[in-house]
């Protein structure tokens, strides 16, 4: 697990020194930008787009969702055939399992943009020599 926790903060330390790069920002004395610098010019812009979209993402998924459900519900009541019930029963499961986990992705993109500055500020804890 040590070693799992260790390749992905490497690789995350590697993506960061590309970002870096593509900035091209001076202002730190050794003339590399910092990850300050890299959060403010990078990665708020991008989360700030999409904090934006949740709400909207949100209110369309829910309001779709609940459409077909109610359809799949009517389906369902107005099946004439077992044949019918079962393949309207396995969509209407199916649909209840693709809005929940839709539900959860938006779950954790909201807790990634609100905590953005706490993710960088861990990832720059990684950039510091080690005595």
């Amino acid at each position: 697990m040590q070693m799992f926790l260790l390749n992905i903060a490497q690789s995350i330390m590697g993506f960061m020194s590309k970002v870096n790069m593509l900035t091209g920002d001076t202002d730190s004395p050794t003339g590399d930008p910092t990850v300050d610098d890299v959060y403010t010019k990078v990665f708020k812009p991008v989360v700030d787009i999409l904090d934006s979209m949740l709400l909207p993402i949100l209110i369309l998924l829910g309001t779709a969702g609940s459409i077909y459900a109610i359809v799949l519900g009517v389906n369902y009541s107005k099946a004439e055939s077992a044949d019918k019930r079962e393949e309207a029963k396995k969509r209407m499961i199916n649909a209840i399992i693709g809005i929940v986990v839709t539900l959860l992705l938006l779950i954790l993109l909201k807790l990634f943009t609100a905590n953005a500055q706490t993710i960088v500020d861990w990832i720059k804890s990684f950039d510091k020599p080690q005595a």
